[in-house]
Order: C-alpha cells, then sequence, then structure tokens
C-alpha cells in the first residue's frame, strides 16, 4: 500500500511548501537542501519565494495542486507558522487538499497535537540513523507507537 501523499507525489500534484531552512538538532547525512536552502528563514512554494499568504494561495492554483508538502529544515522548529499555512491550505481548497510533513525530531505529543489539528494528514519521520532498527527507549517510541 503506498500513501495518498505518495501517490500525488508521483503524479506531480503535490505543491512543495518549504517553511525554513534551518534544522538546529540534526544534520543529516541524506539531507536534499541545497546551499542557497539551508540555514535561510525565506520561504518558498515550489521555487516561488513566499512573501505572504497569497503567494501560496496562486502557486497552488497555478498548477492545481491536490495537496502540499511541508519540509524544511525543520518544520517543527517554526510550529506556528506550519500550523498556520495548514490551516491557511485547508480552509481555502477544503479537506480533500492532502498535507503531509517531513521531519526528523520527534516533536513531542504537543505538536503532534497541534499539526493533527491545524490540518496535517501524513507525517514522514527521519529517525537518526543511529537509531533505526531500534527505537525502544528513544525519545521516538512515544510519537511512533
Amino acid at each position: 500500500m503506498i500513501s495518498e501523499g505518495c501517490e500525488q507525489c508521483a503524479k506531480g500534484g503535490k505543491m512543495v511548501l518549504f517553511v525554513y531552512g534551518y534544522c538546529d538538532q540534526r544534520d543529516c547525512f541524506y539531507c536534499p537542501l541545497g546551499e542557497n536552502r539551508k540555514n535561510v528563514t525565506q520561504m518558498y512554494a515550489n521555487e516561488r519565494p513566499v512573501e505572504d499568504d497569497a503567494d501560496v494561495i496562486e502557486e497552488a492554483k497555478r498548477m492545481s495542486a491536490l495537496g502540499t508538502s511541508i519540509t524544511g529544515g525543520e518544520p517543527q522548529e517554526v510550529l506556528d507558522r506550519t500550523c498556520h499555512y495548514l490551516e491557511l491550505l485547508k480552509d481555502e481548497f477544503g479537506e480533500d487538499h492532502h498535507t503531509h510533513l517531513y521531519t526528523g525530531i520527534p516533536g513531542g505529543r504537543e505538536n503532534m497535537r497541534r499539526l493533527s489539528e491545524a490540518g496535517l494528514d501524513e507525517i514522514r519521520f527521519h529517525p537518526p540513523l543511529e537509531q533505526w532498527g531500534d527505537l525502544h527507549g528513544t525519545e521516538w517510541e512515544d510519537i511512533l507507537y
């Protein structure tokens, strides 16, 4: 079974909302950020710089987005911003606008509650490599199990 978010990405139907270029808690070997996106606060909707909410909505409409992938840096480090854009997208496009988020930190139950209430449909966790295969007894266990 493939997730709805993956299906939409495979069809080219997901807008990529880059909310924050910093990731203070991790330095992942697989991080795909180029030098122009690392350690910046500038937001992007696909490759379009975001100056206000209208930029996000216009880009989603321009590409007829089926949903949005929220990424960074670390989106949970700017949780208020991340939740704002989740709510904005759901308000504008409805509950069928699928949203997913990539994160490299567990964030805790309160963050998960806030993301869920803001409208997040799916979350993709990226635990540290050294913990792969044995997350029991780590801070990841409460979130994932």
